[in-house]
C-alpha cells in the first residue's frame, strides 16, 4: 500500500478519490436552509465562500505543475485549512501531488507541520524523507528535505519517536550551518545528554585555547602565522629553512599526551599515501607536531570562508576524485571517519586531498569522537566504524558547497544535489563505500 493510500486511510481523505466534500459553512448540502427563513442573496454568501475554498484545495492536487498554484499560494491554503474540516482533505491532495512530482521543500514543510500537529508524526517524516515519491519511483523522485526549517523539524519528529541518533545528527547539521538557530543548541544539548554522551560536543569553532609554538631548538621549523585550527590541535604555515620549502606544521593541543594519537595519525597517513591522501615529511610524538607539505589554496572550508564559492564549480573536478580517494582507504581496510570540509584540502581545484587521520580506524574497529555535524546518525547510535559514515560526511561537503553555490544559479547542480541528499539519507539507501560512491559520482 502506498504512502498516499495509508495518509488517505488515516485522513479519511475520500475528498482525493474525488468524493464531494462537506459544506465548510456547516450547512446542508448545497447551501439549502433549513430555516427556510434567509434572504437569498445573504444566503449565497458562505456557500461563495465555501465553493472558493473547495476550488483552492482541489488546486492543491497540481501542486508543483507548471499550471498549479505558486508556492505561496499553497502555503496560503494550508494555514486557511488548518483546525478546519477541510485540513484532511488539504493534506490528501497535497501528498498525492507528491507522489508524482517533486515539491519545494517549502511546501513539504508546510505539510509536514500540519501532520505532525495531527498526530501524525510517521506521515510528517515520511513527507520530509521524500518517502511519497520515492515509492512510485520515477525520473523525479524526492529527496529528503535539507531547508533549516525542514532539518529541525524532522528532527524534533526523530527525538518524539525515540530515534534520538538521527535528531542529533540533523540538528547538528543545523547547527554548521546557523550556529544561532532558535532553540537548535538547546536540543543539541539535551538529545547528546539524552544519548549517554559524557559531554556535549562543541559546536563552534575552537579559538579560545592558546597554543604555544615550540621553541626553536625543538623544532627545525620557523613558524610563520597560524592558518586554521580544530579540537586536535593547530596548523601553522612554517618553514623548512634547511630545504627551503614551506610546509605545514601541525602542533597538538595536548602535546606529549596525545602521543598515541598522533602516531596512528602518521603512520596511517603514511600507509596510504597516494591520490587524495595529504604528505607527510616528518612528526616527533613526544613534542607532539607533524610536518606536512604546504597547500596554499587551503582546504574547501577556507574556500567557503572567503567567500569564494564560485572557484568550487563545477562540483564535478574536485568532488569525483575525492570519492576515488575515499575508495583507495576503504579498499585498504580504513575508514576516515572525519569527513569535512576543513579536512579536504585542495592543492589545485582538481586535486582534493585528505587530511587529518587522527580518527581513522580499520573498519569494524570501534569509532571514536568525530566533528559535530558531519559524523552519521549511525555512528552516533555506537555502531563501529564503517565506510558508509565517511559516504555520509562526502554527502555533508557536497551539502555545504551546495548551500554557497545554489544562490549563484550554477548549472548542474542538481544531481550534485540528489547525491549529497542520498548519501544523507537512510544508511540502507547510501553508497555502500567508496568503489559505490565513485559509481554514483559519474
Amino acid at each position: 500500500m502506498s504512502l498516499w493510500r495509508r495518509l488517505k486511510e488515516r485522513l479519511g481523505g475520500a475528498a482525493a478519490d474525488g468524493g464531494a466534500p462537506a459544506d465548510a459553512s456547516g450547512g446542508a448540502p448545497g447551501g439549502a436552509d433549513v430555516g427556510g427563513g434567509a434572504h437569498p442573496a445573504r444566503a449565497e454568501r458562505p456557500q461563495a465562500r465555501a465553493s472558493r475554498e473547495s476550488d483552492d484545495i482541489a488546486r492543491l492536487r497540481s501542486s508543483g505543475a507548471r499550471e498549479g498554484p505558486s508556492t505561496d499560494e499553497v502555503i496560503a491554503v494550508l494555514r486557511r485549512a488548518r483546525g478546519t474540516l477541510r485540513e484532511a482533505e488539504a493534506v490528501a491532495h497535497l501528498v498525492a501531488a507528491m507522489e508524482e512530482r517533486v515539491l519545494p521543500d517549502p511546501i513539504r514543510v508546510a505539510c509536514a507541520d500540519l501532520l505532525a500537529a495531527r498526530g501524525d508524526e510517521q506521515g510528517a517524516l515520511a513527507v520530509l524523507e521524500g518517502a511519497a515519491s520515492r515509492e512510485r519511483g520515477g525520473a523525479s523522485r524526492a529527496q529528503p528535505v535539507s531547508s533549516t526549517e525542514g532539518l529541525v523539524l524532522a528532527a524534533d519528529l526523530y527525538a518524539s519517536l525515540g530515534q534520538l541518533p538521527r535528531a542529533v545528527g540533523a540538528i547538528e547539521r543545523v547547527l554548521v550551518r546557523e550556529i544561532g538557530a532558535p532553540g537548535a543548541r538547546e536540543r543539541h544539548q539535551r538529545w547528546r545528554a539524552a544519548l549517554g554522551a559524557d559531554r556535549p560536543a562543541a559546536v563552534a569553532r575552537v579559538d579560545d585555547a592558546t597554543v604555544v609554538a615550540p621553541s626553536a631548538g625543538k623544532s627545525p621549523f620557523r613558524l610563520l602565522r597560524e592558518v586554521a585550527r580544530g579540537g586536535a590541535g593547530a596548523v601553522y604555515e612554517a618553514e623548512d629553512e634547511a630545504l627551503g620549502r614551506r610546509i605545514g606544521f601541525k602542533v597538538y593541543h595536548g602535546r606529549g599526551s596525545d602521543r598515541a594519537h598522533l602516531t596512528r595519525e602518521v603512520r596511517l597517513a603514511a600507509a596510504l599515501a597516494g591520490p587524495g591522501v595529504v604528505r607527510v615529511f616528518d612528526a616527533d610524538p613526544e613534542e607532539g607536531w607533524i610536518a606536512l607539505e604546504w597547500i596554499a589554496r587551503g582546504s574547501v572550508k577556507d574556500v567557503l570562508r572567503a567567500g569564494d564559492a564560485a572557484a568550487l564549480a563545477p562540483i564535478a573536478r574536485w568532488a569525483r576524485p575525492l570519492a576515488r580517494a575515499l575508495a583507495r582507504i576503504h579498499e585498504r581496510g580504513y575508514v576516515h571517519a572525519d569527513v569535512k570540509p576543513a579536512n579536504v584540502l585542495l592543492r589545485n581545484l582538481g586535486e582534493p586531498v585528505l587530511t587529518d587521520f587522527g580518527l581513522a580506524r580499520p573498519r569494524g574497529a570501534p569509532s571514536a569522537g568525530g566533528s559535530p555535524g558531519y559524523v552519521s546518525p549511525e555512528r552516533l547510535a555506537g555502531r563501529a566504524s564503517d565506510p558508509r559514515d565517511d559516504v555520509y560526511g562526502f554527502g555533508r561537503v557536497l551539502e555545504d558547497v551546495l548551500v554557497h553555490l545554489e544562490p549563484l544559479g550554477g548549472e548542474g547542480l542538481a544531481p550534485w544535489k540528489e547525491l549529497s541528499l542520498r548519501c544523507l539519507g537512510p544508511d540502507d539507501d547510501r553508497p555502500p563505500d567508496g568503489a559505490a560512491l565513485v559509481r554514483a559520482a559519474r
